[in-house]
């Protein structure tokens, strides 16, 4: 009852306080994507400050903008920044499950769910924003029924896949690794979790025993075959799955968000160099059809998984861009084909990416900015 108390007290505090012409930026892992491309295009609104949020230690690796201001999330200073800010852009629950009429709060998640997320989950409260961000006709509808935006998903696209588009140039250099002169062809592995160890606690699927996404992947074995394809794969698990330690061999290199960080890199700015994409049900599918390129995906536990956390669509491989395989062999087999040059789903893909985009390019960030007035139309 005490716990209840105080969070009345503190919306009620919320609501009557006065907003003032801040943007806050609440994204996590700290300078991910979507953030980091928020805070870019604020800077040329009329906002007079855009609060950056993070967990750790500023980052001298990325320049933001003069406008921006670096707060810490667990501190008194970033919730009064927050109480205080008329617009609101997060990707993960911040301070209130819920907004009062005077702040603008724009749910933008972290990509088209393909798995049930939000308001679908069992026992689980959503967060009540005004607005949730959609890709489609086909996500906005299910953006609705899993996030419940009070005034509706915005058919915008997503601001972190503007930077899909980064130049080529200045994302190899900051990589070390000169661009197109080594390898013929560049692979992005991004598998999701099973178990996860950070944020909210999920048991889905079965577990591989790696973190490839896929029992019985050997990184020396792995690599060997990429020098065989005169190839460069790029891995990183996802944020909330357990990692163990960077690899970095001759056509190998698995990462982490430290890594990029260190590097003043993040995960759109490098996904947007790589050739072909491997991973299972994760959402940066979606996102990386806006390039039109192959897909495989790599799902060994696609049954289990669907016991577990249940799909937003049935059956989910008519959703799907490309080939899904369940083992090691499988996968390197599609691999080969594909490095070589085949694309058995380029129908599908072009399919999908006809259903999931209605505007596939870079100005994602620009068109929310202009529905809330923050960029003239």
């Amino acid at each position: 009852m005490f716990k209840e108390f105080i969070r009345s007290l503190a919306w009620t505090a919320y609501r009557l306080l006065p907003k003032l012409n801040y943007a806050v930026v609440y994204g996590w892992p700290d300078y991910e994507d979507m953030a980091l491309a928020l805070q870019d295009r604020l800077d040329e609104t009329p906002v007079r400050k855009v609060i950056f949020f993070i967990y750790g230690k500023p980052c001298r690796q990325f320049q933001l903008k003069p406008k921006t201001k670096i707060v810490r999330k667990d501190s008194v200073r970033g919730l009064l920044y927050f109480l205080f800010a008329r617009y609101v852009f997060f990707t993960h629950r911040c301070f209130m499950w819920r907004f009062p009429p005077n702040v603008v709060s724009v749910n933008v998640w972290h990509g088209m769910p393909f798995k049930k997320v939000g308001w679908l989950q069992k026992d689980h409260r959503g967060i009540a924003s005004r607005y949730a961000l959609a890709t489609s006709d086909f996500w906005a509808d299910i953006m609705q029924k899993t996030m419940r935006p009070i005034d509706g998903a915005l058919i915008t696209g997503l601001p972190r896949n503007d930077r899909l588009f980064s130049k080529p140039d200045a994302v190899w250099q900051r990589l070390e690794f000169p661009k197109g002169g080594a390898f013929k062809k560049t692979v992005a592995w991004l598998p999701t979790f099973r178990n996860s160890v950070r944020g909210e606690i999920f048991h889905d699927g079965i577990e591989s025993g790696n973190m490839f996404g896929m029992p019985g992947v050997e990184a020396e074995v792995l690599n060997e075959f990429f020098k065989q394809q005169n190839t460069l794969a790029f891995v990183k698990p996802h944020p909330m799955a357990p990692f163990e330690k960077a690899i970095e061999l001759s056509h190998l290199i698995v990462v982490d968000e430290q890594w990029l960080r260190d590097r003043g890199l993040t995960l759109y700015e490098v996904l947007g160099q790589m050739d072909v994409l491997i991973t299972d049900i994760s959402s940066v599918v979606v996102d990386y059809l806006i390039l039109d390129r192959p897909v495989i995906h790599s799902f060994h536990d696609m049954a289990e998984f669907e016991s577990s956390r249940g799909f937003l669509m049935n059956p989910v491989t008519d959703y799907l861009a490309g080939p899904v395989v369940t083992s090691v062999e499988e996968l390197l087999h599609c691999l080969t084909q594909t490095l070589q040059g085949g694309d058995s789903h380029a129908d599908q893909r072009k399919k999908m990416r006809k259903l999931f985009h209605q505007n596939p390019d870079d100005q994602a960030t620009t068109r929310l900015l202009k529905h809330l007035a923050l960029l003239p139309k």
